[in-house]
């Protein structure tokens, strides 16, 4: 990416009919899935039969009944990928899953707010809204503009049923000062409703994981080449 980020998250987020409470640190230890040190400094944010939250190290895991998300804010990415694999590819293998979102989220540093203003009219020209166009701008202190703005495509060869979400908002942790590109890439079984098992979707993230990372990042620098231009 030709602009570095100073947030940049990767996750892997599952469908399907979980059992929250035994997602604790302890557990992840007692199958090798993460080191001694890792589970005695993590994190708890709370565990209960409705839902597990922890952070350990690189590693932030949120299990509720129907959502798995394994998440991280380092690299290498690739470790939420083995991670899921190892869980529900050699342990969980009877978990029912469905679905499977191959996501990452960056925040990037933009010059000033005009290059703000520059990316939003070149995704979302205020022309385009006729006479109510000129007035959208604003003010320094009411200043307008784009909010939020999300492309899908769908026609992808790569899996049964599924698609690709790019968002593109000005960045809420960067003030003022940072875009936040959300790439969604979703993959689904035939009959994610009737599923029995997750191999299905364990061969997905094995085999499309790194193919997906890197389309995200070819499509995240679309949107910093709009940023980058004089």
């Amino acid at each position: 990416m030709r602009i570095q980020p100073e947030l940049n998250t990767a996750n892997i987020t599952l469908l399907g009919d979980f059992n929250p409470k035994i997602f604790r640190p302890d557990w992840f230890l007692a199958e090798g899935l993460i080191s001694a040190a890792m589970a005695e400094a993590a994190d708890i944010e709370v565990v209960h039969s409705e839902i597990v939250k922890f952070k350990a190290d690189w590693l932030l895991i949120q299990v509720e009944k129907r959502r798995f998300i394994a998440q991280t804010d380092d690299a290498p990415y690739v470790r939420v990928a083995d991670l899921v694999s190892r869980t529900f590819g050699e342990l969980l293998t009877h978990t029912p899953v469905g679905i499977v979102g191959i996501n990452r989220l960056v925040h990037f540093p933009v010059r000033d707010r005009e290059t703000l203003d520059r990316v939003g009219q070149a995704l979302a020209p205020q022309e385009a809204w006729g006479e109510w166009g000129p007035q959208i701008e604003g003010t320094p202190e009411k200043h307008g503009g784009l909010r939020s703005i999300t492309m899908e495509q769908r026609n992808l060869d790569d899996r049964f049923k599924g698609f690709i979400l790019a968002k593109v908002e000005p960045s809420r942790e960067l003030a003022g000062r940072g875009i936040f590109v959300n790439i969604n890439d979703h993959y689904e079984v035939e009959d994610p409703a009737n599923v029995t098992g997750c191999k299905q979707i364990v061969d997905i993230v094995a085999s499309h994981y790194e193919d997906s990372r890197r389309r995200a990042e070819w499509i995240i620098d679309q949107i910093m080449a709009l940023a980058a231009r004089s």
